[in-house]
């Protein structure tokens, strides 16, 4: 029996089985080990050509002009050129104003028909735009019947609706 431990088996069980192989290996040092080596003169001949130069450009191109801010020439504000301005721009209406102006006389040049669609328009769009809170107000309002619902019935509140209930009833 002690000569069946000692004896390589013929077959392993497993497909790809090579740890018997691996303790022969470790117990055995490998004499062919591949290393890689490099011919370092041959890159430096192909790679490195004496008369290229990579990334090392010197550019003779001449600085971006730019004014740079003299102090001594700095205008100041003439108050008087303000004054005009403003005195200008106070006889005018403001823009706000114009603009709403400008969509007045589009709908003169509208037709009867085309008012009409356009007030539509603008009456849908009002509803789509409320129907957000109407859905919020509608959810409110489920919520407190729900709460009508569950609470309980000898509240006083509740039994003074009933009282007024029965007396309405035609019963």
């Amino acid at each position: 029996m002690a000569d069946k431990l000692q004896k390589k088996p013929s077959k392993g069980i497993l497909k790809n089985s090579s740890s018997f192989d691996k303790q022969e290996a470790h117990a055995a040092p490998r004499k062919s080990i591949k290393e890689t080596t490099w011919d370092e003169m041959n890159i430096m001949a192909t790679l490195h050509p004496p008369d290229k130069d990579y990334g090392h450009m010197k550019i003779d191109e001449p600085k971006t002009p730019y004014n740079y801010l003299n102090p001594d020439k700095v205008d100041g504000l003439n108050l008087s050129e303000l004054e005009e301005k403003i005195k200008s721009g106070a006889a005018l209406p403001p823009k706000a104003l114009l603009e709403q102006d400008e969509s007045s006389d589009e709908d003169e040049d509208l037709t009867p028909e085309e008012k009409a669609k356009k007030r539509e328009f603008e009456h849908k769009r009002k509803k789509h735009y409320n129907e957000f809170y109407a859905v919020k107000l509608a959810r409110k309002l489920l919520e407190e019947e729900e709460d009508d619902d569950t609470s309980p019935t000898s509240s006083p509140k509740h039994k003074a609706h009933e009282q007024s209930c029965s007396k309405n009833s035609p019963n």
